[in-house]
């Protein structure tokens, strides 16, 4: 049972319930459905001679021992493995047959323990914990779920005649690997994965003269700065260390080429450090080396190259996530005639595909996603082998259109997601009998969905993101395997009736949404066939009413409805839907009603669900907002532009995981509560257009994350608090506007540099405008060009699938002043950089400071009682698309360098004491931008001469400015 297309799957080795496989091809497939970073499993498929001598040397200390009926337990040894228990933790009881009562002396039949059959010695100790895979987040490591927890005893070292050692999946509190690792010689089996050491591994490990199988995987604090001790180790044929730190280790190459028998080798996100083409090692003989994971390393093209001459038999390749920037063709993989995964994904190829490739009979899996492939598509497929199973070109620039992908008769898996490919795609060619995931989103295709009943296994569909812009077929609707059915972002038109989902028993996702000629109808007296946790219809013609086959859905946790021209009542079932989400969206429409009482009581069984997101805004829902109160886990609420009213209630202050809080426009009174100061981790507050009372809440100066503050429009009273520049230093928005606010403007306003809308208009605010706001260095224009949008995602994830919704802690933007009238300000917020501190009580004059912030859009500092001139280097405000100083005791002429403001689309100055001629050149702005300034005159534009003799200070800056040149 030896040979290099034999494999075995171990997953359940410490059981020696195993599963021999002849066939390696099909090994390897059942590995592409499960294995590692692509499909959310860790199951590994290893080499069946690796296992060999482990497999004889457990099976001969196990065959008939069940049938004993004396014991068979060596005394010493049971002594050494109580005392190794008493060192450990048990919370969950997984040992529990161990102990020292007479009923249990026998230890070869306690938990994880096996003893040879004739000696009667402990030769296997397997106490691996249990574990499952957390589909919620992102990178798929299994998590432990009833872990021993403790240090390893030295009584161990009784054991003498250990051959196999398992204690991964445990939490050993970050405690180094023991130095008597070393000592058990006859061990063949050692297994330390994903039990919470940390530190170095000890050198000692090299003295396991004897083992072949060898995993420190996953141990996230665990490093070697020196990898000798990998080459002792003369029997290994599996090694993993991914995720072991060995960024110091320079000789991991050359330690790796001493490893004559190693058939198996896993160093994905080691920080592996970079060697030099000159330095790389001698390759004396090809090594029996079979699968090669260097994942997530940066390493770089002249190593690849390297293992590619190491070993003459792989069969699994994973390089991805590194930053290897040669041409495919650069590489020989002409020796590798067993080649049957090759993952090159994440990095960054250019050019084609080699016809080598093509020739490879056994590559049956190939990835090549986000990389920078720019050829046609027809040119990258043609020199590959029919026989593959799993191709993804995702994320890449392929452009051209779609060749006919029915020769790929194997294929279950296609990617050609976010590319530049484009036009219709032809009848008959993506006829592929055994596809499972087909993904052509993010590309520009055009014309009618192809029929893909000639797919009858297809379970993922994705077509989002393109101009499919023909009726969508019936014929959808018998594709009874479907789970995930994508099509959002595209010109879909036409109605969607049950007749297209009648038969979607699996269907789990369906997204419809931004399709805004789609009509989604249908009857109300449908019950669908499934049960789905993600819908999304945003943006589709749903009709005036709510749904009425929603009610039906008990697994939902994803539910986006919004701008979808409902205009009904909450329904009485509402409640009930809303037991399990985790994203609810049904904003934009003209929802009206008050929301039923169990609104968000999550089911028991929906409690261990991550944040809530919630958003009702722009409608016309009414009543209190009691509902918050019923969980806090709540990470975005939005139930703006509604009827709501009430008081604001304190339990608000329970999400401690809150940062999105908007409750603008709507009828809330009373004071902001002061609870809402436990809100660390709130990023953006907007109590808009309400009619709140009180002062500005003492404990919001706690909310150190807050970037918007936006309580315009209220009844807002008090002093703005002296510390508010010190403590919310990250301040972006703080907008206080049309409240009654009093005092002066408090100079740590100027310590707001990440300030770039700043409305403090229609206050009692008094005194002088500080100088310093100079300070404010987000409004200039070098901060402008390097600026980025401020913001963070929610990424909401299913079992099996991901959704990502994207939020910007500005998403809603900022109600602003702007020519004139208030609009809410949204796109490219980033770029708006704001001063409003119109219409108050502040006197003095403009500081010329001011101009030092080149990169303003709009500067409103009208209906004050400003005096003195405007500032004669006005001018440098390049930026500046609106300015007004009206209604102001300003005098003096106005400065040239306003009228050379090229980007100035609105300029008010009326109601001042300006005097002095308006010159012809200047006259592209209406009368009204000067009336009621009696000392100004300009026939054109004022109907007003200037005395014959009267030479405007104009005239003079200008004729002054040309001597000058």
């Amino acid at each position: 049972m030896s040979g290099p297309n034999q494999t075995l799957d171990l997953w359940s080795i410490p059981n020696l319930a195993f599963t021999i496989s002849r066939d390696c091809r099909t090994s390897l497939l059942l590995s592409h459905t499960n294995y590692g970073k692509h499909d959310g499993h860790n199951k590994k498929i290893f080499n069946l001679h690796v296992f060999s001598s482990i497999l004889i040397a457990s099976i001969v200390g196990v065959l008939g021992q069940q049938n004993s009926s004396n014991i068979r337990c060596l005394e010493r040894e049971r002594q050494a493995l109580l005392k190794f228990k008493d060192e450990l933790v048990d919370e969950h009881g997984r040992l529990s047959s161990w102990g020292a009562e007479n009923s249990q002396r026998e230890c070869c039949k306690w938990r994880g323990v096996r003893c040879h059959n004739r000696t009667n010695h402990v030769i296997q100790l397997n106490l691996r914990g249990p574990s499952e895979f957390h589909y919620d987040l992102p990178s798929f490591v299994p998590v432990s779920i009833a872990p021993l927890e403790g240090k390893i005893s030295s009584s161990l070292l009784e054991l003498k005649h250990l051959t196999y050692l398992d204690l991964s999946h445990n939490c050993f509190g970050s405690s180094n690997i023991p130095e008597f690792i070393g000592s058990f010689e006859e061990l063949l089996y050692l297994n330390l994965s994903n039990a919470h050491f940390s530190k170095s591994i000890p050198p000692s490990v090299g003295n396991l003269s004897k083992l072949i199988y060898l995993d420190f995987s996953q141990n996230y604090a665990l490093y070697s700065d020196n990898l000798d001790w990998v080459s002792r180790l003369d029997s290994l044929k599996y090694l993993d260390l991914s995720y072991v730190v060995l960024r110091n280790a320079s000789n991991w190459l050359e330690a790796i080429g001493k490893l004559t028998t190693i058939e198996e080798l896993h160093f994905g996100y080691c920080v592996l450090q970079e060697i030099h083409p000159s330095s790389l090692p001698l390759i004396n003989s090809s090594a029996p080396l079979a699968i090669l994971d260097l994942s997530g390393n940066d390493i770089s093209s002249s190593m690849f190259q390297w293992f590619l001459n190491f070993s003459k038999s792989l069969t699994f390749i994973d390089i991805s996530g590194n930053n290897i920037t040669d041409p495919i063709s650069a590489y020989t993989f002409d020796d590798q005639i067993f080649l049957a995964h090759l993952d090159l994904s994440y990095n960054n190829y250019e050019c084609g595909i080699p016809k080598s490739l093509g020739n490879m009979c056994s590559l049956i899996y190939f990835n090549l996603q986000r990389n920078h492939l720019t050829a046609q598509l027809s040119e990258l497929t043609m020199n590959l082998s029919e026989k593959l199973q799993y191709l993804d070109l995702s994320g890449n620039r392929i452009s051209g259109l779609l060749p006919n992908f029915s020769r790929f008769s194997f294929l279950n898996h296609l990617g050609l997601g976010r590319n530049k490919l484009d036009g219709s795609i032809a009848n008959g060619f993506l006829n592929i009998p055994y596809l499972i995931h087909l993904d052509l989103s993010s590309n520009n295709f055009t014309g009618a969905i192809p029929d893909l009943t000639t797919s009858p296994f297809l379970e993922r569909l994705y077509l989002n993101n393109n101009t499919f812009n023909v009726y969508l077929r019936e014929s959808i609707g018998c594709m009874s395997m479907m789970e995930s059915l994508v099509l959002a972002s595209n010109n879909l038109e036409g109605i969607v009736t049950e007749s297209h989902l009648f038969n979607l028993s699996r269907l789990q996702i369906l997204d419809l949404s931004s399709n805004s000629l789609l009509t989604v109808n249908c009857s109300p007296h449908w019950v669908p066939p499934f049960q789905l946790k993600v819908i999304n219809l945003s943006g589709c013609k749903i009709g005036q009413r709510f749904p009425q086959w929603l009610q039906f859905q008990r697994k939902l946790e994803f539910l986006d409805i919004s701008s979808s021209q409902i205009a009904d009542t909450v329904p009485h079932w509402f409640g009930k839907l809303t037991s399990r989400p985790i994203y609810l969206n049904a904003s934009n429409n003209n929802i009206h009603g008050i929301l039923p009482e169990s609104f968000f009581k999550l089911t028991s069984d929906a409690r261990s669900v991550g944040t809530i997101v919630l958003e009702l805004s722009r409608n016309k829902i009414r009543g209190q907002v009691t509902f918050l109160c019923h969980n806090e886990k709540w990470e975005l609420i939005d139930l703006s532009d509604n009827l709501f009213f009430g008081h604001l209630p304190n339990c608000v202050a329970n999400s401690t995981l809150l940062r999105f809080l908007n409750l603008a426009n709507n009828n809330f009174i009373g004071e902001i509560p002061n609870s809402f100061g436990s809100l660390e981790w709130l990023v953006s507050l907007n109590l808009r257009n309400n009619s709140l009372s009180g002062g500005f809440p003492t404990s919001v100066r706690n909310c150190k994350r807050l970037e918007s503050i936006e309580f315009g429009d209220n009844k807002l009273t008090g002093n703005i608090p002296t510390w508010i520049g010190d403590t919310l230093s990250g301040l972006i928005v703080l907008s206080l506007n049309l409240n009654d606010f009093y005092g002066t403007i408090p100079s740590s306003i100027c310590s707001l540099q990440n300030i770039q809308v700043l409305d403090l208009s229609s206050n009692m605010i008094s005194g002088p405008i500080p100088k310093c706001l100079y300070n404010l260095s987000a409004m200039t224009r070098e901060a402008a060009a390097a600026s980025t949008s401020y913001g963070y995602s929610i990424s909401f994830f299913t079992r099996n699938n991901f959704v990502y919704v994207p939020y910007n802690s500005l998403r809603d933007g900022a109600y602003i002043m702007w020519k004139g009238k208030k609009v809410k300000y949204v796109k490219g917020l980033q770029l708006m950089k704001l001063i409003d501190l119109s219409n108050n009580l502040l006197d003095g004059d403009i500081p010329s400071e001011i101009t030092k912030l080149d990169g303003l859009v709009t500067l409103n500092l009208s209906r004050n009682h400003l005096y003195g001139q405007i500032p004669q280097n006005i001018g440098n405000l390049k930026g500046l698309n609106s300015l007004d100083l009206s209604r102001n005791h300003l005098s003096g002429s106005i400065p040239i360098g306003i009228f050379e403001l090229s980007s100035l689309g609105v300029l008010d100055l009326s109601y001042n004491n300006l005097s002095g001629k308006i010159l012809p050149q200047y006259t592209r702005f209406d009368k009204s931008a000067y009336a009621g300034n009696s000392g100004l005159c300009a026939r054109l534009i004022l109907n007003k001469s200037c005395p014959e003799k009267m030479k405007s200070i104009i005239e003079i800056q200008t004729s002054i400015r040309t001597r000058m040149q």
